[in-house]
C-alpha cells in the first residue's frame, strides 16, 4: 500500500484507520532497490541487499553474462522469529519458495511458486488440510474484468487459511503477507492515478473502483483475522506494513540501446525485443551492459572478473565516472528525467555476492527499464505486458507499536519486530 493512498482513503479503512489512532502510522521507506525481493529480506532480518548478497529477484552467477532466480533457499540468516525460538506461522513472505522448514513453524510460499509444486507447504502433511490454494494471479493482462475477479478470489481463499491456521494452532508470531494489493496496482493505476497517462481514457470505466474497493477488502479482511486473534489471545501487538509505494508508469527507458548508441555494447540483431539475456552479444568489443526492471543494474565487462572481460581496472574508473556523468543528463521524450545512479557500496555496509556496478533510477523510477532490445530508446508502454505501475520508495506502516505519526526506515522494521517479541 503506498503512503498516499492509504492518506487518502483513511476514512473509508475503518480497521487500519483504528490501529493508526491507537497505535501510529507514517510512510515507510523502502529498501534500495524497492522490490519485494530483497526488500522483505531486508525488512524482517535487518540486512541491506548487500550484506544478502541480493539485489533483486534475480542476482548476477560470477564470473558469467547470466542470472540465477532467488528463492527461499537463498535467505541463509535466520529471521528474529527463529533466532528466539518461537512458533510461527508465516504465509507468502517472499522469497517463500520452497516452504522454509522450522521446527516450530507452520510455512505456506509465495507467488512465485511453480505450478503443481509439491514443497509449498511446511509441515508437508498440512496441504491436504488446507486444500486449494491460489499463489498469484495473471495481472499483465488487458482483461481487466477477469483479473479484478481472479484477484479477489485469490485474496479472500489466502485469508480464509489464514483465519483457519490462526484459530487451529498456537503460534508467538503470525506473518501474512498479501501480494494481491500489489497485483492490484500494476493492474489497475492508470484507471485511478490522475498522472497517469492513461487516466483521462479510463477515469469513467468499470475499473476506476477497484483500487479503493480493493483496500476496502482488505481492510474488512483484516478486521475478520483481529477478531479470530482476540478470541484466542489477549494481548497481541499489529504491524501493518509495505515493502514499496506503487506510482503511475510514465514510459519505458530501453538502457542497452543507449549503451550500445554510446559505443559500449555491441550486439549482432537477430529481431526486436530480444531480451539482453538471449542475445547474440559481441563480448570482445562491448564494455557494458545492463539489466532492466523498475530499475537497471549495469554491469561492466571487467577483465579477471567477466569470462570474456576487456575492460582493464585503471579503465574501469574511468567508465564509471562516464556513465554517471551521461545518465545523470539523460533527456527523456517526456522532458528532463532525475536519474540517480549509485554505486552499490555507497548504499550499503557490504556487498556480497555479485552486485551490479552501477544502479541506475530513472525519474524517481517513474520510468521502467527494458529489459529487452525493442530497436528505440523510448517506449510509451512496457516491454514484458501491460503494466500500469512501477514501484515507488514511498510504502506504510501502521502499528500498534508505534505512538503517533513517525516514519520508518525499512531497516528499522526488524528492531520493531524484534523488540516486540523480546516480551515472550
Amino acid at each position: 500500500m503506498p503512503f498516499e493512498v492509504f492518506t487518502s482513503l483513511r476514512d473509508e479503512l475503518p480497521t487500519f484507520a483504528d490501529i493508526a489512532d491507537k497505535g501510529g502510522w507514517g510512510a515507510m521507506r523502502a529498501i534500495d532497490p524497492p522490490i519485494t525481493v530483497p526488500a522483505w529480506m531486508s525488512m524482517f532480518t535487518g540486512l541491506d541487499p548487500g550484506q544478502l548478497g541480493v539485489y533483486g529477484f534475480r542476482n548476477k552467477v560470477r564470473g558469467r553474462y547470466s542470472e540465477y532466480i532467488v528463492f527461499g533457499n537463498d535467505v541463509r540468516v535466520e529471521y528474529p522469529w527463529e533466532k528466539m525460538k518461537l512458533r510461527s506461522i508465516v504465509i507468502g513472505l517472499p522469497p517463500g519458495y520452497p516452504a522454509r522448514s522450522y521446527e516450530k513453524g507452520i510455512w505456506i510460499s509465495d507467488f512465485r511458486t511453480p505450478k503443481g509444486a509439491s514443497d509449498w507447504i511446511y509441515p508437508p502433511d498440512l496441504a491436504g488440510e488446507i486444500g486449494d490454494y491460489v499463489f498469484d494471479i495473471e495481472y499483465r493482462t488487458e482483461s481487466k474484468e477477469q483479473a479484478w475477479r481472479d484477484l479477489v478470489k485469490m485474496t479472500e481463499r489466502r485469508w480464509e487459511v489464514a483465519n483457519m491456521l490462526a484459530k487451529q494452532y498456537n503460534w508467538d508470531v503470525f506473518v501474512l503477507h498479501e501480494i494481491g494489493s500489489d497485483r492490484a496496482h500494476h493492474l489497475f493505476q492508470a484507471c485511478f492515478d490522475p498522472s497517469h497517462p492513461r487516466f483521462e481514457q479510463l477515469k469513467s470505466s468499470d475499473c476506476a473502483d477497484y483500487i479503493p474497493n480493493y483496500y476496502r477488502l482488505l481492510d474488512s479482511l483484516s478486521s475478520k483475522l483481529i477478531s479470530t486473534v482476540k478470541n484466542k489471545y489477549n494481548d497481541f501487538n499489529i504491524i501493518i506494513l509495505s515493502d514499496h509505494g506503487n506510482q503511475a508508469q510514465k514510459g519505458v527507458f530501453a538502457v542497452n540501446e543507449w549503451l550500445i548508441e554510446e559505443g559500449l555494447l555491441e550486439v549482432r540483431r537477430s529481431k526486436n525485443f530480444e531480451d539482453i539475456e538471449s542475445a547474440d552479444v559481441n563480448w570482445a568489443r562491448t564494455k557494458a551492459w545492463a539489466w532492466g526492471g523498475y530499475y537497471s543494474r549495469i554491469f561492466i565487462n571487467l577483465k579477471d572478473r567477466e569470462q570474456q572481460g576487456i575492460v582493464g581496472s585503471e579503465e574501469y574508473y574511468d567508465l564509471i565516472r562516464e556513465l554517471k556523468r551521461k545518465l545523470r543528463t539523460l533527456k527523456t521524450p517526456w522532458g528532463y528525467a532525475r536519474c540517480d545512479v549509485h554505486e552499490p557500496k555507497t548504499l550499503y555496509r557490504q556487498t556480497l555476492g555479485n552486485p551490479p556496478d552501477l544502479m541506475l533510477y530513472v525519474d524517481d523510477l517513474k520510468i521502467r527499464i527494458a529489459q529487452t532490445l525493442p530497436g528505440q530508446m523510448w517506449l510509451e508502454a512496457n516491454d514484458r505486458g501491460p503494466d500500469d505501475s512501477t514501484h515507488s520508495f514511498n510504502g506504510v506502516i501502521i502499528s500498534t507499536l508505534l505512538d503517533g505519526r513517525r516514519d520508518v526506515y525499512a531497516l528499522d522494521v526488524a528492531g520493531l519486530l524484534t523488540s516486540s517479541l523480546s516480551f515472550h
